[in-house]
């Protein structure tokens, strides 16, 4: 068994040496074999850091790319780099937003299920702590692709995913969203293929330092023209 984390990095600098050393802890406790992709952007150290880690860990890559890419074509070149021998692939958010030590809750529920979805929880993290007006664009951006898609799953807009190699491979290609909205696709292109999703509760707390890169106009327009483009 092989687990791939394919993580883009935009300008995370003061955040990137514990969510590093945090996900690799938590992977090598899975005991299975894995990859760590990083598809960096962005001027500051954050590119140095990672590629000093790579250097001292043969199991962490490192892709950077000096134009900005966006979100979404991020994902989609790390996706398009995972080992083709990989079982899994896992994709979180690098902020400390979501929790390393979670992923083996994720590992487990992939048994019977080839996405799983790491849903938000006020019962297990520090949701109800977050802006009103980030808790509001969320829910309804959840409501609106949860109904108009059908989805099972509560948090479509989550980044904190587990996913067969296999429904990756099946959708990575067609994936077309430039930015947030990309976690969104992957979901919906998955389930529009037959494959079965999970969820499981998760942590999710407070970006502790750094700032966010989420732009509520760029993603407003973004679900929009995925919303037109995938009814």
């Amino acid at each position: 068994m092989k687990i791939s984390a394919v993580i883009p990095l935009y300008n995370e600098e003061e955040v990137i040496d514990e969510f590093a050393d945090r996900l690799i802890k938590a992977l090598r406790e899975l005991t299975v074999d894995y990859e760590v992709i990083f598809i960096v952007e962005g001027a500051d150290a954050t590119l140095e850091k990672v590629t000093e880690l790579s250097r001292l860990d043969s199991r962490v890559r490192v892709d950077y790319s000096l134009k900005r890419l966006g979100l979404g074509k991020a994902m989609k070149k790390g996706l398009g780099l995972v080992d083709p021998r990989s079982t899994y692939v896992l994709t979180m958010d690098s902020d400390l937003n979501h929790d390393p030590e979670e992923i083996i809750r994720l590992l487990e529920a992939s048994k019977v299920a080839d996405v799983v979805v790491g849903c938000r929880s006020k019962t297990r993290g520090l949701v109800q702590e977050l802006p009103w007006f980030k808790r509001m664009v969320s829910a309804s951006t959840n409501w609106v692709l949860r109904n108009a898609f059908s989805m099972d799953s509560r948090d479509v807009t989550s980044g904190f995913r587990l996913y067969s190699a296999k429904a990756i491979e099946s959708v990575r290609d067609e994936l077309v969203a430039k930015n947030f909205e990309v976690t969104a696709e992957l979901l919906i292109r998955a389930k529009k293929k037959g494959f079965s999703i999970a969820e499981v509760p998760i942590t999710f707390t407070r970006r502790p330092r750094g700032t966010s890169k989420l732009s509520f106009v760029k993603s407003g327009i973004g679900y929009v023209t995925l919303l037109l483009r995938l009814r």
